[in-house]
């Protein structure tokens, strides 16, 4: 049930219960989505760790559980959506391990309270933050994010894992950026049948001898390589409505101004005919008379003057 409905079905009836309501109504720019992580009954010390670390590149807006919690997200989501309306949460990272799936991972986000997508991965291979002894990038540095592979364009469902990484990546909204403080890149990278390879990079920028730097990637955690092993995808229609944008943000029609798939403006400026006789042309200053402060010709242009008499002579 929607907070909408809610409200008309079960009106508050305290000031603190019409505020929490109101807090939960959808927005015309949605704050920072939040993401919980939890663990299932049985969890192995790779899921955990995993979890952890993935905690710690979200930890301004993430919330571990660390109780264990008997769901299964692909069987029911019940339990699941509940804890993530009391959280207030829009992605989760849920692990689990067991003999048929051992060391298992699924991410996954909702829309408007209920499971919109998820994805479920193995763990194959994983370096943690603390096997690296390079400096670790500051809490709260934003990530360059840079995926690689055609299968991110080619599948439809490895596009949905795609803008979900981006998602969960993206901590803060930025409209602009300083390129001497990009210090954090992820990379992401499709390989063929089925795996995702996740590193981290710190950005040292060195000196080249030119005006540009020399820019060297140093690699630190978290290192993850996953396998995908069941998916669970929206409806064409719910995604549809999912990705509505609202009337209030669309760009409306303007005359002679359009914009690019960037955003950004492009206008159209057009002139009256011009008439090439009526611009002032300035002229060279060696087809001048020289003159002195009297008014006078100077002897130097009598002389020139003098000299092309007689050539013409």
């Amino acid at each position: 049930m929607s907070d909408n409905i809610a409200k008309k079905v079960n009106p508050p009836k305290t000031r603190k219960g019409k505020k929490i309501l109101e807090s939960r109504e959808s927005l015309l720019e949605e704050n920072d989505k939040k993401t919980m992580f939890l663990k299932g009954n049985n969890t192995s010390q790779v899921v955990t760790d995993v979890l952890k670390d993935l905690y710690k590149t979200r930890r301004q807006i993430g919330i571990m559980l660390n109780k264990k919690n008997p769901i299964l997200p692909f069987e029911s989501t019940e339990t699941l959506e509940d804890l993530m309306r009391k959280q207030d949460t829009s992605l989760f990272v849920f692990g689990s391990h067991n003999k048929k799936r051992p060391h298992n991972v699924v991410f996954g986000r909702t829309y408007d309270g209920k499971v919109l997508d998820m994805v479920e991965f193995g763990i194959t291979q994983h370096k943690l933050f603390k096997d690296f002894k390079n400096p670790k990038v500051p809490l709260g540095a934003k990530p360059c994010l840079i995926f690689n592979g055609d299968m991110f364009e080619k599948y439809e469902e490895w596009g949905v894992i795609q803008n979900y990484f981006s998602d969960f990546f993206c901590i803060a909204k930025t409209s602009s950026i300083n390129l001497e403080g990009l210090v954090y890149v992820i990379s992401i990278t499709s390989v063929e049948p089925s795996t995702i390879l996740i590193r981290s990079y710190e950005v040292n920028m060195k000196k080249s001898g030119t005006n540009v730097p020399y820019v060297d990637l140093e690699q630190i955690g978290l290192s993850l390589d996953l396998t995908v092993r069941r998916t669970k995808l929206a409806e064409p229609e719910l995604r549809r409505i999912a990705l509505k944008q609202p009337k209030a943000l669309k760009i409306g029609k303007t005359k002679n101004i359009s914009h690019d798939m960037a955003g950004t403006k492009l206008a159209k400026v057009h002139m009256t005919k011009q008439d090439m006789s009526e611009i002032p042309q300035s002229k060279m200053k060696g087809a001048k008379r020289g003159k002195d402060d009297t008014g006078n010709e100077s002897k130097r242009s009598k002389a020139s003057n003098e000299v092309e008499a007689m050539d013409t002579s």
